[in-house]
């Protein structure tokens, strides 16, 4: 199992025009770390996908124009740290499950979107977004979540 998961990360890591990474995990409680390293580039996709407990994902886009940023997570105990520097792209983050946390930034950008649902107990996000004509959307179902946004 080791080795698929470096072998998945490793197939991601590198990065230019039109490519597509998808790091999907399974597994209760593996702590399993989904690395999205730096997909960088015009028109990039970055998709991390994680199902079960004490998972964690850091992903980070730079100079990414029009590309396109997923992480879902179903579990409890996830964690996600998010960067996009670009113009005309989306963030998309689902957390499914209790002790979620979501951390995401967004900046250099003009028409652009971020995207974040938590759905169950406990879950947080923390917006930032530094972009011009662009939009945030947080939605969180369940007992104590919390949210803090900001646009510049």
């Amino acid at each position: 199992m080791k080795l698929l998961k470096v072998a998945a990360i490793a197939a991601i890591v590198f990065s230019g025009s039109a490519l597509a990474g998808v790091v999907p995990q399974y597994g209760g409680g593996g702590g399993n770390h989904g690395g999205g390293g730096n997909n960088s580039g015009p028109n990039s996709e970055l998709n991390i996908y994680q199902y079960g407990g004490g998972n964690s994902a850091l992903a980070l886009q730079a100079d990414a124009r029009n590309s396109d940023l997923t992480i879902t997570q179903h579990g409890g105990g996830n964690g996600a740290d998010v960067g996009q520097g670009s113009d005309d792209s989306s963030i998309d983050l689902t957390q499914r499950g209790f002790g979620n946390s979501a951390t995401l930034d967004q900046w250099n950008g003009k028409d652009s979107h971020m995207t974040v649902k938590q759905f169950g107990g406990g879950n947080g996000a923390a917006v930032d977004q530094t972009a011009s004509n662009s939009t945030v959307n947080v939605t969180q179902v369940g007992f104590g979540n919390n949210a803090t946004a900001h646009q510049y």
